[in-house]
This record gives structure tokens, sequence and C-alpha cells, in this order.
């Protein structure tokens, strides 16, 4: 069955769709977006990282609008985008939305492992968190926390796209967000762990480690 990958942009979109080749493409508004989507059952994103692999603003973006079109009742996949934009930059692409497009649908009809599903997580038996600055491991922000400031990692967008909303600032790359959390210029008053992750506390260099954590199990809602 066809699927479409989008290339996605405030103002405009590239897009191309098919299942074992490129049957069709083209650039729109994103204002017409969803109802080009409404046909298919599939839809897949180019999620758009920094050449670091760290998230930036607009991956939130992609991960704001595609949350729109799973709501739906869509199938929505996320691809590391980096690839084709390099690309269409280097083969000086007039229409670099609706080349990128193309080749994410291409990469993924050739590597469907390396695309992942959107889904949203929850924290089960949550409890209230008050602080002003708190640390995040995988962990997606819970309507009982109350953190005014603070640093995560998590290579799940979703997770990273809670913690982003609530004004936490998330790394993807665990070396960078290591590094961040050895320069912190104020201590953090929760570690807010999610208990899968808990072999990695060996790894993070914070005083009073072990007095700090919480752990919470993580769960698809």
């Amino acid at each position: 069955m066809a699927l479409i990958a989008i290339d996605y942009g405030k103002s405009k979109c590239g897009y191309a769709i098919g299942s074992v080749f490129v049957a069709e493409s083209g650039t729109i508004k994103t204002a017409d977006l969803v109802k080009k989507i409404e046909r298919y059952d599939t839809v897949l994103f180019g999620l758009p990282l920094s050449m670091s692999g760290n998230y930036s603003t607009q991956t939130f973006e992609v991960i704001k609008f595609a949350l729109k079109i799973k709501n739906s009742g869509k199938k929505v996949l996320l691809l590391d985008e980096r690839v084709t934009t390099k690309m269409a930059k280097s083969f000086e692409k007039k229409d670099d939305d609706r080349f990128s497009a193309e080749q994410l649908l291409l990469e993924y009809i050739q590597n469907p492992d390396r695309a992942i599903e959107l889904k949203e997580y929850k924290v089960l038996e949550s409890k209230p968190v008050f602080c002003n600055f708190a640390v995040f491991i995988e962990v997606p922000y819970d309507g009982s926390f109350s953190v005014r400031e603070g640093i995560g990692f998590s290579k799940d967008p979703y997770i990273a796209y809670t913690l982003y909303k609530h004004g936490i600032f998330v790394y993807r790359v665990w070396k960078d967000f290591r590094e961040a959390i050895i320069n912190l210029e104020k201590a953090p008053e929760y570690v807010i762990m999610n208990i899968e992750n808990r072999q990695v506390i060996s790894e993070l260099d914070i005083e009073n480690l072990q007095k700090l954590i919480l752990f919470f199990k993580v769960v698809i809602k």
C-alpha cells in the first residue's frame, strides 16, 4: 500500500507518494497538507535534526504537526532527514523540498528499519515534583510536575517534545548531554529518570546523585 512522505516546512512542504518507487511527488502549501494526507493510512515525516544529531526548533515543529496527524488516526513514521537535506543542497536542486521528500520515500523503501513510529508515552503512577531546576532522562513531562528550568536527554522524539514544550532544554546526543551536566552552573534539585535507564547512573557527574534521583516507569499511552 502506498504511503506519503513529507518534507515539512512552515509555509510549504515537499511530498512523495509510492510503495516500491516514487509514483507522484511535488510541493504543496502547508495549509493544504492535511487534505493531501487524508487518502493515506501511513505518513512518513522527515525529522530535521542538527548535523550533530541533536534536536532543533524545527524538529519540534515537525513533531507538533506529526502528532496532529497521528491523532487523526494515521500511522506516523519519522526518519532522520539529514542525509536527504544534504543531498538536495549538494545537487543544487531548485525544488529541494520535493527532492528531499522523494529521497525520504526511497530511503524508507530501501531501509524501513531506519524509521521509527511516533508513539505517545506517559508516566505510570506519577507523583508531584516541585522544584526550580531538574535533570530529566527519558521521562516525558507529566502534569504532576512543576519544574521551572532544566535540561534533559531523550532519544525518543515524543518524550523530547513534551520536555521542550515545558521549557526544558533537551539533548538527543548522550555525549553532549553529559558535557552539559558537567558544565551546569546550578545544581539540580532532582534527577527525574526512567527506571529502564538506571544503568547510566555511573556516567553522570552529579554531586549527591543517589539522593537526588526519582525513578519513574514510562509506558505507552
